[in-house]
């Protein structure tokens, strides 16, 4: 909600109490109950005048009463939640633990209930306090002490409001921050209590405790509610100082707040000439602008006193003072702002009728009577009903101005009469009091006696405001007064103040015309003096581009040049290590080469050695054996196995058949020759075969592949002969195994597997080094190009494979 008087209405006790009991007549006449009429009064003060304002003192608008009373039934919410509706969402949000996240969503729901019922918010901030102060988080205790107060503070319940701002000064004490925040609404409260005695020494701890916290924020706000204390003792000296001090303090803020606030009440109270003021509010238009004042912060977000909705405030001022200044063309210029301001972003708001009263009286000003009465009619509309019962003085007033400038002078009468029944124009854009305007109908319809009774009692406010429109037009109707009685010397006098005050203020409106002009002259000026300055940057500035593209081309191609040197250099560099690296390379592997040539040239001698060894004991030696077996065989065949002769016979033939044996079993370990005979496959069955016929050992073989002959040289068949030879050997000499199997399977040539498994013990785990023989094996399969892995199986045994 945006009410058209923005303006601060901080009251005394007295002044509240006044208004409140004066209003009541008027609510009677508008069927208004006194139930209603305290609700609208406590929803005025809790959405206009929360102390988080800091403006001036001064008398209620009736006027700005009686629209909320007249709408009350329009601010409240389509469908406001129940108390018991609050209370268990409320009861549901305290189950949860608590964190910032649920603290912040409980001040939510006491903000959002404190719009439609003030008591239970009060009773959850009372139980909720407690709670929180539990957890020793003192910052969100004095969120919820400071707002709880300052809620009291704006409803007038200030004896109320004053044990919380306590209890939140010694919740706030060790924190100099917080105790400042304290400390400043504390002073508020006591200048609204009207307490001058505790608002100096609240005063003096406020500007001590700020300064130790280096707290400017705080110590402008409290300077500023200084100066309004000295405005009440009438020091004015004392007063510009502690707003110069307070504007010092707030400048260079974050947050313009403070500033906004001490140059708004140096404005308002310290600037006692309209034209100064106008000046000063010209000036704030540009700093109401900041996003710091345009925001609204939420009720955990700020505890420090600030400002509400600022550039209407000063708007609807400036639109005051040109009126006072009869400045009619420069009004209607800010009136046309307020109205952008309010009314264009929510025509459908509650307060447009008022707006819309307030715009006719304003064009009417201007001699704009057209739109004065297409504006009026729409602010009859929006009030609805009939025209007597509408609850706003400046409906009438502008009413009464419209009808004199159509000639209807009782129907006018009427109209003021009316508007002095509707309430004071305090908060109204026209300061002047609407007696003037009915005075003047009255003598217009020749009631001179009446118009007297009427214009008498604002003597002293002419006197006051004697060059103003205040005194502009109270003088102008005396004028006309003290002619209809004749009074001609009276009359000359009246009229001679008139015609002074009139060219007192034509002039100075001339003058503030001309220094517009000038202004805007001196403003074309500097625009065309930039302009030019621009021109002459934009041709410096292209010059400089031209320069700075030619030396950074320059520049880019010595860089250029210079990288490429660099890479020609690392390149060639490269190039050196590159031949250096592949000469090592050849080198190595010439001499790897060399030495597997030697080592293939020894192995092959040794082949051949084992070959014709093999050779002689196959073709020489066991030929013979088999001979002398054969001899010892005919020879034994005629003696008795019982003889002497024929057992040492049949002992010789043992001999000779084992010597046999170990001659060909040593020919086939030095040479496979069956590899040559039978074929890689042949030879492997031939040693499982003997390896049975021991019956130590039960050998399975399946040799898959090595169908065609001639696909590996013979030499690689006997490497892999005497591989899986020597895998067999280990097994009977160590596996302790009664099972084994080799596996032999040939895959896409030259690639081929062998697996060998067994059921022994296994290879022991403490084995850190291979034997003889696995060495041996593993420096064939390293020269065969090919990896061995050796396992122990869990169910016990080993499994070798081999992968080629």
């Amino acid at each position: 909600m945006i009410f058209p008087l923005t303006v601060r209405a901080k009251l005394s006790c007295k002044t509240k109490r006044q208004a409140f009991s004066n209003e009541l007549p008027r609510c009677n006449q508008a069927g208004i109950t006194l139930n209603q009429f305290k609700r609208v009064w406590v929803e005025i003060e809790l959405t206009f005048w929360q102390p988080n304002h800091c403006l001036p003192v001064h008398p209620l608008s009736r006027c700005c009463l009686l629209v909320f009373i007249g709408l009350h039934g329009v601010l409240s919410p389509a469908r406001a939640q129940t108390e018991a509706e609050h209370r268990a969402t409320w009861a549901k949000l305290q189950r949860q633990p608590l964190t910032e996240v649920t603290f912040r969503q409980s001040c939510d729901l006491i903000q959002t209930i404190g719009q439609t019922n003030l008591a239970v918010a009060y009773d959850l901030l009372a139980h909720y306090v407690p709670t929180v102060q539990k957890t020793g988080t003192r910052r969100w205790t004095h969120i919820l002490l400071i707002n709880w107060g300052k809620g009291y503070e704006s409803l007038n319940r200030l004896a109320e409001a004053e044990p919380i701002f306590r209890q939140a000064r010694q919740n706030a004490a060790p924190d100099a921050n917080l105790y400042a925040d304290a400390l400043t609404y504390t002073v508020q409260l006591y200048t609204d209590w009207d307490k001058p005695d505790s608002v100096d020494r609240y005063l003096a701890l406020g500007e001590r405790i700020a300064r130790l916290a280096n707290d400017h924020e705080n110590g402008s706000l409290i300077r500023t509610f200084r100066a309004l204390s000295r405005m009440r003792k009438g020091q004015p000296d004392a007063m510009r100082a502690d707003f110069d001090e307070a504007i010092r303090l707030a400048t260079g803020l974050p947050d313009k707040n403070a500033l906004f606030m001490a140059r708004f009440n140096r404005a308002t109270h310290y600037l006692g000439n309209p034209e100064q003021q106008i000046r000063a509010y010209d000036s704030l238009l540009t700093l109401t602008t900041d996003s710091s004042l345009i925001r609204k912060p939420r009720f955990y977000e700020r505890t420090t006193v600030y400002f509400r909705n600022p550039r209407p405030t000063v708007l609807y001022n400036l639109v005051q003072l040109n009126l006072l200044l009869t400045d009619y063309d420069n009004a209607g210029k800010f009136a046309d702002l307020v109205f952008d301001a309010l009314v264009r972003p929510n025509p459908q708001a509650p307060f447009v009728p008022f707006i819309y009263a307030e715009m006719s009286f304003v064009k009417s000003y201007q001699g704009k009577f057209a739109q004065a009465r297409a504006l009026l009619d729409s602010s009859r509309r929006g009030f609805g009903g009939t025209e007597t019962a509408i609850p706003y003085t400046t409906y009438f007033l502008a009413a009464g101005r419209l009808a004199e400038q159509a000639g209807q002078l009782g129907k006018a009468a009427d109209y003021y009469r009316q508007s002095l029944t509707k309430g004071v124009t305090a908060g109204a854009f026209s300061r002047v009091p609407p007696e003037v305007f009915y005075a003047r109908a009255l003598l217009h319809t020749g009631q001179p006696d009446k118009a007297r009774q009427v214009l008498a009692p604002l003597a002293k406010d002419a006197a006051a405001n004697r060059f103003s429109a205040v005194g502009l037009y109270y003088f102008e109707t005396l004028a006309g007064l003290r002619k209809a009685e004749g009074d001609l010397p009276g009359y000359s006098l009246a009229l001679d103040t008139y015609h002074a005050i009139h060219d007192s203020l034509t002039s100075l409106n001339q003058y503030r015309a001309v220094q517009q002009i000038m202004t805007r002259v001196r403003m074309r000026d500097k625009e065309q003096q930039i302009t030019r300055l621009n021109a002459e940057n934009t041709l410096r500035a292209d010059q400089l581009r031209r320069e700075r593209r030619y030396y950074g081309i320059i520049l880019a191609l010595a860089g250029l040049t210079i990288a490429l040197l660099v890479v020609y250099l690392q390149n060639r560099q490269a190039r050196t290590r590159q031949r250096d690296v592949l000469q090592q390379s050849r080198s190595t592997q010439l001499e790897q080469q060399r030495k597997l040539e030697l080592m293939e040239n020894v192995m092959q001698a040794e082949d051949n050695e084992r070959r014709r060894i093999a050779d002689q004991l196959h073709d020489e030696v066991n030929p013979m054996l088999a001979i002398a077996t054969l001899n010892v065989s005919s020879v034994l065949a005629h003696e008795t196995t019982t003889s002497p002769t024929g057992q040492k016979l049949r002992r010789t033939q043992d001999a000779l058949t084992t010597v046999s044996a170990s001659v060909r079993g040593i020919s086939h370990r030095l040479t496979p020759l069956f590899i040559e005979r039978y074929g890689f496959r042949g030879a492997i069955e031939d040693l499982a075969r003997s390896i049975n016929l021991s019956e130590r050992l039960r050998l399975d073989v399946l040799v898959i592949g090595f169908e065609q002959p001639g696909t590996y040289p013979l030499t690689t068949l006997n490497d892999l002969y005497r591989i899986i030879q020597e895998l067999v050997h280990n097994i009977l000499k160590h596996a302790e195994a009664t099972h084994a199997t080799v596996e032999v399977v040939e895959h896409e040539p030259p690639h081929l597997t062998i697996m060998v498994d067994d059921n022994g013990v296994g290879i022991r785990a403490d084995t850190l080094t291979d034997g003889m023989g696995l060495s041996t094996i593993r420096a064939k399969v390293a020269y065969l190009n090919g990896q061995m892995a050796i396992e122990r199986k869990p169910e016990g045994g080993t499994l070798i494979v081999i992968d080629l």
